[in-house]
């Protein structure tokens, strides 16, 4: 045994599986495959029926017919299989420049069905066949023959024994008689056997002899038929049966006979098989099977030719083969495949057999190349390897459709510039048109507002203006209105100086009277926003103008675009060039006939540029296997870090593919700054280009930082940024990065600077200095300059900075910014910048300061109200107090909210009269008598309610009074106490300041009741019939204080009051009101009463005393409507006393007491009431006028006894 091999076979069968599947056909399984598997049955069924000598399988290309040859040779053993394949032989269609004629064809066809036939057997086999081939004995059969003829010749010897091969030794050492019997037995015995063998063999080989020749003294006889033209068949129609007639095949499978498209070797066949089952030599039924395509044969063709036909559907075709493909990938366990990759190429598949072999070769391509290729595109490619093999492999000799496909690439860049250069133009000339329309568009707006201008100055009757002064010369309005420029200086003047025409009259010597014009030159300070107000209020010139350059801005844009997408071309992947391309009938790749697949695949960019790694080994040699590894990366479009370290970045930039500048992968700091530092070369700028597109377009922003944080000089990249991106700066801000603001400050603010960027750098002067050394002094004093930067809030970090910018006014006026400029230029170290003392006083007493000074003079109004204002603000000295209050720059606003609330205080005399009553509403006077009074008569000597309000917040500082003299006392009580405009508690210290003032007979209607309390109290309102009227007509709630003060002198002239029942009861409860004064207040009262218990109450004890003076109905009301008992019966007592003559009046008297009383008038009832001082003094007095008999005590009541004859 051979061990070696043996070892071999072991270690490949212990190796991992290598996932391949074999080509050849499949076998049915009849469980599982039981639709494919009923064709199987069919042929087997018809098999057996004598009749079907010739059966057509039918099926395309790769339907199964093998599958199903196979698995009937397998199940059905019964028959012996003979199979014939033509697959091998070279068809004369596929060779179209040696085109051969049908005959030649057939008889190739029928001589390889020949050989196969005879060379299926061994010689033994077919040994009376006349068509001899190579005899081949084996070493052995060798070995044996020599030994069966050297025993043949010893066999001889032995028997016949020859004396010339005698040897004397030899004889006498074996000389034993049944030795020598024995040997002769055997010697004849094999003699005999191969002498009978030997002629056997001879008569085989004479019996296939054949004469064709004789050769005679003088000539020879031909016996051979020559025809040239006889089919091989026909020639050897005799080996044909005796191939059948000495072996036992009784079914022959033909295969890939229809790859000739050829049907008349059908006919020869149909007869060579009728021939076999006729022939009586061969005595069995021979059955053909042919496996032929559907469309082989035309209309009744199929049956003419065959005994039966089955048809095999294919198990795969273009619109299942992609479920097919994944199947087998998955099977694989290639997962990783895109799934509209594998539909795109799947729709060319429809040959089970050849899905496999491509399935094989990805297996093998994908285990021997690179892993981090794109799996896809190395499918395509095995795909297209298998469908065009030529073309693959003239790929790898850099020729071929498919290379040059891939390399006109050059050709479709000249003509897509062509195109968009052809575009460009059109649109350029469409551009140039509307710029000539709107020239004479913007000249007539621009006259509209030179117009305005005339009609502002019309109104000075300069109405005859002819030219502006404009760049140091006087320029016609005509000349304004054409130049842009000179138009835009005009309108940036705050003044404007002009020239006009003056009108005269001159006598002439005949004494008429003639014209003449004059010029003459005048200026007014007119600022352009009051132009725009008169010539529209709705739009100003600038949004007039840019609505007029709306579609310039549109072409100009769309001529950009092309201009862009021309530069970047030269990176386009070559299936964006494609996409718009028929290549089938374009003049590139007309003369190229290009594919369908080869035309989908290539627009797909399922092949591309980088064909090479799917084709080929990488070795290394010019660049290492790390920056081979990152190139690749980029032609799969596969992002690395950005920080991706390249070893050799020369070799690797020049290695990299043009498209890949177009993808987010190329985003490689060390590649886009080796770009930026080598633009010299053209091709750099735009591959520069590229990359800023990418960015642009994939909004990479974090690249923009990292690239700007990692390398020296980034300035290339963010310029080119801020060339092509519209709106950078409002991206960088929604970024929030102080790296890309301050790339911003360095590379692009000085020539993209935006409205909003100024804005941003406004508010942020700590960034700027913080930066000023990296972003340098000058870069930055030139973008404060051209951008007229006025700053929120700075700092001291830069001092330099920071007096650029004091200097030069660029910054807010802020308390924080005017502070921090004052500590600078003080050299003061504080720790915080917070309620810093600073006013005005102290920031003009430091010269180092006068910088910040004058600018703060400058904006003074400004300044007071947003700068000052901490506590010291409100110290200002005398001097700048009085600045401000007699300045007229300042608002009355400002000065108000500035000046309230100062500690030091001015005289009115320092104070412009104009400012007095601002003086006195913002408490900047001294608190005063005299400046009172002198404000108060310059008032006209009115009592004004900011006079008021200083008199009020200052009361307890103006207890002296004696510096003014008694008129003016008087003066100012009558303003001040004569009204109610102060609160009570200043009120009445003013009472008390104004202390011996009185008022006679003053006008007292506007003082409320408090406020004529406090006078009253302090005697200042002396009694007067006109003060008790008015007080009674105008104040009645304070009349009772009014009388209460002057009792006596009220009720002399009683009168006067009125007769309101509250001020009675007043009056009759005021313990002063007694004896005749209680009654003159009775009698004056007593009509006008109408009685009820309070009235009653208070008036009984005046009418008990003074009883004779009323009435009887006064002292009946009292006595019934008064709730007093024991008053009313004292009062009653007197009452019967004064009309004890008059029973009945008694009577009703005591009946007014009530029902407890009415018992002692009723003599039918026995009346008793209850026992006490009072009843009982009430009964005796009864008893003593007889109105009653007598009384007694009866436990606790008094029993009262009447007169029987009363």
């Amino acid at each position: 045994m051979n061990w070696r091999f043996w070892k071999k076979i072991c270690a490949n069968n212990s190796m991992e599986d290598d996932k391949q599947v074999s080509l050849t056909p499949a076998l049915l399984n009849r469980d599982s495959d039981k639709k494919q598997y009923r064709s199987v049955l069919n042929l087997a069924r018809k098999l057996e029926e004598k009749d079907i000598l010739n059966i057509a399988l039918t099926g395309p290309y790769g339907s199964g017919k093998s599958s199903i040859l196979r698995s009937l040779m397998k199940d059905y053993c019964k028959y012996k299989y003979l199979s014939i394949s033509l697959a091998t032989l070279k068809s004369p269609l596929d060779d179209k420049k040696n085109k051969i004629d049908i005959d030649t064809m057939n008889n190739r066809i029928e001589y390889s069905i020949l050989q196969q036939l005879i060379y299926k057997e061994k010689q033994e086999t077919l040994y009376n066949s006349r068509l001899k081939r190579i005899y081949h004995k084996s070493t052995w059969a060798q070995y044996a023959l020599s030994f069966a003829i050297i025993l043949y010749i010893v066999a001889l010897i032995i028997v016949f024994e020859p004396s010339f091969l005698k040897v004397d030794w030899i004889c006498n050492r074996l000389s034993n008689p049944v030795l020598n019997k024995w040997s002769d037995i055997f010697a004849l015995s094999y003699i005999f056997g191969a002498t009978i063998i030997f002629a056997q063999k001879t008569i085989k080989s004479l019996g296939n002899s054949k004469l064709n020749k004789l050769n005679l003294k003088n000539g020879e006889i031909e016996l051979k038929e020559n025809k040239e033209d006889t089919s091989v068949f026909n020639k050897h129609m005799d080996e044909i049966v005796y191939f059948f007639e000495v072996t036992d095949y009784n079914v022959v499978i033909i295969e890939d006979l229809d790859r000739f498209n050829n049907t008349d070797i059908f006919l020869k066949l149909r007869e060579v098989n009728q021939l076999l089952n006729q022939s009586n030599s061969v005595g069995r039924k021979v059955t053909f099977i042919y496996a032929v395509k559907d469309d082989m044969f035309f209309d009744e063709e199929r049956t003419k030719f065959f005994d039966y036909i089955t048809t095999v559907i294919p198990i795969i075709n273009s619109s299942n083969s992609a479920d097919k493909l994944k199947e087998e990938l998955e099977i694989k366990g290639f997962s990783d495949l895109n799934v509209e990759v594998m539909d795109s190429l799947a729709f060319f598949i429809d040959d089970m057999r050849l899905l496999k072999n491509i399935v094989n070769e990805y297996a093998q391509y994908r285990e021997k190349l690179d892993e981090k290729l794109d799996q896809n595109k190395l499918l395509t490619m095995i795909v297209y390897k298998n469908y065009h093999p030529k073309d693959f492999a003239d790929l790898h000799k850099g020729k071929g459709v498919l290379y040059d496909c891939l390399h006109k690439k050059s050709e479709l860049l000249i003509e897509r510039n062509r195109q968009i250069d052809e575009r460009i133009g059109v649109i350029t000339k469409k551009l140039q048109s509307l710029e000539a329309t709107h020239a004479m568009q913007e000249k007539e707006l621009r006259l509209i507002y030179i117009e305005g201008y005339r009609k502002k100055l019309s109104k000075q009757y300069k109405s005859n203006v002819f030219s502006f002064f404009v760049e140091n010369n006087f320029i016609p309005l005509e000349d304004i209105a054409e130049n842009e420029t000179l138009f835009n200086s005009l309108i940036s003047q705050p003044s404007i100086r002009y020239q006009y025409f003056k009108g005269c009259q001159i006598n002439t010597y005949y004494g008429h009277i003639r014209s003449c014009y004059d010029t003459s030159e005048d200026s007014c300070n007119v600022q352009f926003s009051q132009i725009e107000e008169i010539v529209n209020s709705d739009f100003t010139y600038h949004e007039r103008l840019e609505a007029l350059r709306e579609g310039e801005k549109k072409y100009r844009e769309q001529i950009k675009i092309l201009e862009l997408s021309r530069n970047n071309h030269y990176a386009t992947p070559i299936h964006e060039l494609l996409l718009d391309i028929d290549m089938q009938t374009h003049k590139i790749f007309s003369e190229l006939k290009v594919s369908k697949m080869l035309e989908a695949f290539l627009k797909e960019g399922l092949i591309n540029e980088d064909y090479f790694d799917y084709i080929s080994f990488f070795f290394g040699k010019s660049i290492n296997k790390h920056d081979h590894d990152f190139i690749l990366e980029l032609k799969l479009r596969h992002s690395l870090p950005y920080d991706y370290h390249i070893d050799k970045i020369e070799l690797c930039v020049k290695n990299i593919p043009d498209k890949c500048y177009n993808d987010v992968s190329i985003l490689n700091i060390q590649v886009v700054d080796y770009i930026c530092q080598h633009l010299e070369e053209e091709a750099n700028n735009s591959k520069l280009h590229s990359i800023a597109q990418v960015v642009k377009n994939n909004k990479k922003w974090d690249f923009l930082i990292d690239f700007y944080k990692s390398v020296e000089d980034s300035s290339p990249l963010f310029n080119h940024l801020g060339s092509i991106v519209d709106g950078l700066w409002k991206i960088f801000v929604k970024q929030n990065s102080d790296e890309l603001f301050e790339a911003w400050l360095r590379f692009l603010e000085l020539n993209h600077s935006t409205k909003e960027s100024r804005n941003w750098l406004n508010k942020h002067f700590a960034f700027i200095s913080h930066r000023v050394d990296l972003i340098g002094f000058d870069t930055v004093k030139q973008i404060i300059s051209n951008g007229k930067l006025i700053f929120t809030d700075i700092d001291a970090e830069s001092g330099c900075l920071l007096e650029y910018v004091v200097e030069n006014e660029a910054y807010m006026l802020t308390p924080e910014n005017v502070v921090c400029a004052f500590v600078h230029y003080r050299n003061e170290r504080v720790e915080t910048l917070d309620n810093y003392p600073l006013n005005v006083t102290i920031l003009r007493s430091c010269k180092s300061a006068k910088t910040v000074s004058d600018y703060i003079d400058e904006r003074f109004d400004d300044a007071l109200n947003n700068v000052f204002i901490t506590d010291a603000a409100k110290q200002e000295s005398i001097e700048i107090i009085l600045e401000i209050v007699n300045s007229e720059d300042i608002s009355e606003g400002t000065k108000r909210k500035y000046l309230s609330e100062q500690q030091n205080k001015v005289s009115l005399s320092d104070v412009n009269n104009t400012q007095w009553e601002s003086a006195i509403e913002v408490d900047i006077v001294t608190p005063a008598w005299p400046e009172i009074y002198a404000f108060y008569e310059s008032q006209n000597n009115v009592m004004i309610s900011s006079l008021r309000i200083f008199i009020t917040k200052h009361i307890d500082e103006l207890t002296d009074i004696s510096e003014l003299d008694d008129t003016q006392k008087e003066l100012l009580a009558n303003s001040a106490l004569l009204t109610s405009g102060f609160e009570m508690s200043v009120y009445d210290k003013l009472i008390k300041i104004f202390d011996g003032v009185t008022f006679k007979d003053a006008d007292i209607n506007s003082v409320d009741n408090a406020h004529f309390k406090s006078l009253l109290c302090a005697d200042m309102l002396p009694y007067s019939t006109y003060y008790t009227t008015t007080i009674r007509d105008n104040h009645s709630d304070v009349l009772t204080y009014y009388v209460d003060k002057y009792l006596d002198e009220c009720i002399i002239g009683i009168e006067e009051l009125p007769t309101d029942m509250r001020l009675y009861k007043h009056l009759m409860r005021n313990p002063r009101v007694i004896g005749e004064k209680a009654l003159s207040v009775v009698q004056y009262f007593l009509p006008h009463i109408v009685w009820d218990n309070e009235l009653a109450n208070i008036t009984l004890p005046v009418v008990k005393n003074n009883i004779e003076k009323f009435d009887y109905d006064t002292e009946k009301y009292i006595l019934a409507d008064s709730t007093n008992l024991p008053e009313r019966l004292s009062f009653l007592i007197d009452l019967i006393e004064k009309y004890r003559d008059d029973f009945d009046i008694v009577t009703e008297l005591i009946e007014s007491l009530g029902d407890s009383y009415r018992s002692i008038t009723d003599k039918s009832k026995k009346a008793t009431i209850e026992n006490n001082h009072m009843n009982e003094m009430l009964l005796g007095k009864l008893k003593t006028i007889g109105y009653i008999s007598s009384y007694r005590e009866d436990d606790d009541k008094l029993r009262v006894s009447h007169k029987r004859n009363h």
